[in-house]
């Protein structure tokens, strides 16, 4: 009877084992998808809170963009998209004519760091 007992606790702690992993790991993984936000389209206009944590990913033409707060990332892929920033430490840009303007960088040195690649495109500081 003790074996018995003693098995299936043991057995019943395995198993609540199993179950917190999948939670903790469930959750780790939705907290990743929650760091990016996606803006696609044309012509979209479209303000956004940030915390400090997210990648903007911005995908179209025409696009305006304002983000209150601090962002770690915005990617830019288009053509003539705005976007303004008050925060950011990373700005790559594929396409042409886009325009990033921000008002100050959290990296350590307080500039960001960036990629351009096409035409006319740019980042300005405030």
């Amino acid at each position: 009877m003790k074996k018995g007992i003693l098995a299936l606790t043991i057995l019943s702690l395995g198993l609540f084992s199993f179950t917190s992993l999948n939670e903790t790991t469930l959750k780790e993984v939705k907290t990743v998808l929650q760091d990016e936000i996606v803006i696609e389209g044309v012509g979209v206009t479209k303000k956004i809170e940030t915390s400090g944590n997210e990648t903007i990913r911005i995908e179209g033409t025409n696009n305006k963009i304002t983000i209150s707060g601090a962002c770690n990332v915005i990617k830019i892929e288009g053509v003539d998209n705005i976007v303004t920033v008050d925060d950011v430490k990373t700005v790559t840009i594929e396409g042409t004519g886009n325009k990033v303007t921000y008002k100050k960088s959290s990296n350590t040195d307080g500039k960001i760091k960036s990629k351009i690649e096409g035409v006319n495109n740019s980042i300005t500081k405030q």
